[in-house]
């Protein structure tokens, strides 16, 4: 009886102890894949975002290079007539023109210094900030740009006040060049625990989703994408009443 006792003890230890053996195994091998989908997904995401800077260099590139490349050029132009020319009033008018273009430089370098990097963006709230983007805007179109916010109830990082102002100033430039709609209203709502960014406009009916899907999906729709992730915000787009309607939701990322 005594040695049936022991067998039985040793059996059940020895069930037990492998038991733990097989249970710490697959701890460790479901740790090794679950540290090895993190890594795929992290490399992925990197990829994504080298994919999404190169093509951003490329369009400020672009930018740069009909832009204000056209005008340097220009400029050189009329260095090469003012002294090439013994044409005096030929040479004054060319020297006005010579400081027109000078200025529109200016201009240009000034827009695409703004655009990398908007001075606004570090000491002013998102309803400034959105507020001042969509007068600028609406002076060069003519559909009605209307702003509207409730009283701020928590702070934004400056992170989340560069990427929201990028995908506002995306989606309004698609509504100017794409939409044919005559008004578009940008909204912010603000709760303790989110702030919900909607804009409105009554342009041509569209599926977000649909162009995001489809085979020649814009940069712009792409960047929107990756900054919407970028800040970890809900984003929807609906079609109500005629109108297009897209939804930002932002979490209070200071909630405790």
């Amino acid at each position: 009886m005594e040695n049936e006792i022991k067998l039985f003890f040793w059996l059940g230890t020895f069930i037990m102890i492998s038991l733990v053996i097989i249970v710490i195994i697959l701890v460790i091998v479901y740790q090794k894949n679950l540290n090895k989908y993190r890594n795929e997904q992290l490399k992925q995401q990197l990829r994504n975002n080298l994919i999404v800077e190169h093509k951003e260099r490329a369009r400020i590139a672009k930018e740069l290079h009909d832009g204000l490349c056209g005008d340097l050029a220009a400029l050189k132009n009329f260095i090469d007539v003012i002294e090439l020319s013994q044409d005096k009033d030929l040479i004054k008018n060319t020297i006005s023109d010579l400081q027109k273009s000078v200025l529109l430089c200016y201009d240009e370098a000034v827009r695409v210094s703004y655009n990398l990097s908007p001075p606004l963006i570090k000491d002013n709230p998102i309803s400034i900030i959105l507020d001042n983007y969509l007068t600028r805007i609406s002076r060069a179109t003519n559909i009605r740009m209307s702003f509207k916010s409730d009283n701020q109830t928590f702070a934004l990082s400056e992170l989340v006040r560069l990427e929201l102002y990028r995908i506002v100033q995306e989606l309004i430039q698609n509504i100017i060049k794409h939409s044919k709609a005559t008004y578009a209203i940008l909204e912010l709502k603000w709760t303790d625990n989110q702030l919900v960014l909607s804009i409105i406009d009554n342009g041509v009916i569209y599926d977000f989703n649909d162009d995001l899907k489809g085979k020649d999906v814009g940069l712009g729709l792409s960047n929107i994408k990756t900054r919407v992730q970028q800040i970890k915000a809900d984003f929807t787009h609906q079609r109500k009443q005629e109108s297009n309607v897209i939804t930002l939701k932002i979490n209070n990322e200071y909630e405790n």
